[in-house]
């Protein structure tokens, strides 16, 4: 016979369950609600056309075996923003009370899932790595973070945050990404599919990514933005010309 049990009900619905908001639950619910209540965050949202992008990466794969690692999309996102921050170093900034700090250093955060949470490792000083460093330092940092066992210095000292929902499979989609504090701005990537374009007048299928990029208008003015998004769309279009790919 079934023991009764207490159903907790509140405003008429009965509790499935409860998840205590400790831990890195709780860090991330108030870091993610201090970040939107001490910058004025905008985000901006579009499609990307990354056909010359796959192409690059299938003869990557090909070469795995001598260049010594698998280059993901996150690796070659990694490098391309890393360019793109030297270009436009008003991104690579932050509000310190009453100046806005333009880095030096362009150290790229790339948001990894841990369990019930995600945690930022940081790739130092990304602009002066070829993209087989940055590949191995993504995996390395990414591997410490699902075991656990990141230092305090591996999530430190960020100035640019990326996130891929692609990489979980999120597909075609569209989301308000959030800052990571202190930088100016994050950037967000959805998942790669196949979508009806057009093109010199004709509808072709096209291999498309979605991105939404949020910055901080107290830094970053509207124009600014859309110029860096310009140049992702560019460098993108042509990702031969970023060098450092060996």
């Amino acid at each position: 016979m079934e023991e009764d049990h207490e159903v907790e009900v509140i405003r008429g619905k009965r509790v499935s369950s409860s998840i205590p908001l400790t831990g890195m639950r709780k860090v991330i619910a108030e870091h993610m609600c201090r970040s939107l209540s001490v910058s004025a965050q905008l985000t901006v949202m579009g499609e990307l056309d990354v056909a010359e992008l796959v192409k690059l990466r299938k003869s990557l794969i090909a070469k795995q075996d001598t260049m010594g690692t698998r280059v993901t999309y996150t690796d070659l996102m990694v490098l391309v923003v890393a360019k793109l921050l030297k270009d436009y170093p008003i991104v690579n900034a932050s509000i310190i009370e009453d100046e806005i700090k333009l880095w030096e250093d362009i150290n790229i955060g790339v948001a990894v899932a841990v369990g019930d949470g995600l945690i930022v490792p940081v790739i130092k000083n990304a602009d002066q790595k070829s993209l087989v460093e940055i590949s191995r330092a993504v995996k390395r940092l990414a591997t410490k973070a699902r075991e656990r066992k990141l230092v305090p210095d591996d999530v430190r000292g960020g100035t640019f945050t990326i996130t891929n929902l692609g990489a979980l499979r999120g597909g075609y989609r569209f989301e308000t990404v959030i800052i990571n504090q202190p930088e100016s701005a994050i950037l967000g990537i959805g998942g790669i599919t196949d979508r009806a374009v057009v093109r010199d007048g004709q509808i072709v299928i096209r291999p498309i990514m979605t991105y939404y990029f949020t910055y901080d208008h107290r830094i970053i003015y509207g124009a600014v933005a859309a110029q860096f998004i310009g140049g992702l769309t560019q460098l993108l279009g042509n990702p031969e010309s970023l060098g450092n790919l060996n």
